[in-house]
C-alpha cells in the first residue's frame, strides 16, 4: 500500500485510526485507504497500456458530503478522483434502439435487449475516417483485455458509460473504468470466459458502424 499512497496520506490513515473508538471504524479507514491506492494501480495499468485512451486523473482522499431526506448532511471520508473535463458525450448516446432482438417471451418482456444502430448524425457528422479511427482504438481496448484477463487475471470492467467520443475531432477516450479479479465473476452461459462479455459489447459497438 505504501507504493500507491503519499507519505501524508498515510499519515492522515494513522491519524485518523489512532483516533477511532471501536475496531470496525479502525478497519472501515484501512479499507478506504487501501481502496484509493488500489484506484491508482487501475489508473496506472491502463494508461500504461494505453496511454492516450486514457483520461488524466487525479486521485485523492476527500469528503463526500449527501443530504439525507431529513435534511441532515451524511458526511463519509472516501477516496475520490478529479478528471479532465473534455467536450463530448457518451458511447451510449449515439445508439439508436431500434431493433429489438429476439428472445423467448419472458426474457423479452423482462429484459429486452436491441441491436446497436450507430447514429452517424446524431451530434455532428461523423465520417467514415473518424469512424475507422474508432474502431481501431476499439480493437486495441480488446487487445488490452484479453491480455488483462490471460496475463495478469483481471476484467477490465468496461461499458458504454465508461466510452467518451469527444467534440470535435471525435476521438475515443476512457474514464472512471474498474478492474476486477477474475475469480469475482461469475461466467455465464454465453461467455465461459467473463471478459468476453465487454469483448462482445464492443464488437457489437464496432459493427454498428457498418464499416
Amino acid at each position: 500500500m505504501e507504493k500507491y499512497l503519499k507519505p501524508e496520506e498515510l499519515n492522515l490513515k494513522t491519524y485518523l485510526q489512532a483516533k477511532a473508538n471501536t475496531r470496525s471504524t479502525k478497519d472501515d479507514l484501512e479499507f478506504r485507504f487501501r481502496r484509493l491506492g488500489l484506484e491508482r494501480l487501475q489508473y496506472w495499468k491502463l494508461k500504461t497500456l494505453i496511454p492516450d485512451l486514457v483520461l488524466p486523473t487525479r486521485f485523492y482522499m476527500g469528503w463526500k458530503v449527501r443530504t439525507t431526506p431529513w435534511g441532515v448532511p451524511l458526511v463519509a471520508l472516501t477516496p475520490c478522483d478529479n478528471q479532465k473535463l473534455l467536450p463530448g458525450k457518451h458511447m451510449k448516446e449515439f445508439m439508436n434502439l431500434r431493433e429489438k432482438i429476439p428472445q423467448n417471451p419472458i426474457a423479452d418482456t423482462l429484459f429486452p435487449k436491441w441491436k446497436l444502430n450507430f447514429d452517424t448524425h446524431q451530434f455532428g457528422v461523423i465520417g467514415r475516417a473518424h469512424l475507422k479511427r474508432i474502431a481501431f482504438d476499439f480493437h486495441r481496448i480488446i487487445e488490452v483485455t484479453k491480455y488483462l484477463a490471460n496475463e495478469e487475471k483481471l476484467i477490465f470492467d468496461v461499458h458504454s458509460e465508461n466510452i467518451i467520443i469527444t467534440y470535435p475531432d471525435f476521438t475515443l477516450r476512457l474514464f472512471d473504468f474498474h478492474l476486477f479479479d477474475e475469480h469475482l465473476y461469475e461466467p455465464s452461459q454465453e461467455n465461459p470466459s467473463p471478459e468476453l462479455d465487454h469483448i462482445h459489447m464492443i464488437e457489437e459497438f464496432i459493427r454498428s458502424f457498418e464499416l
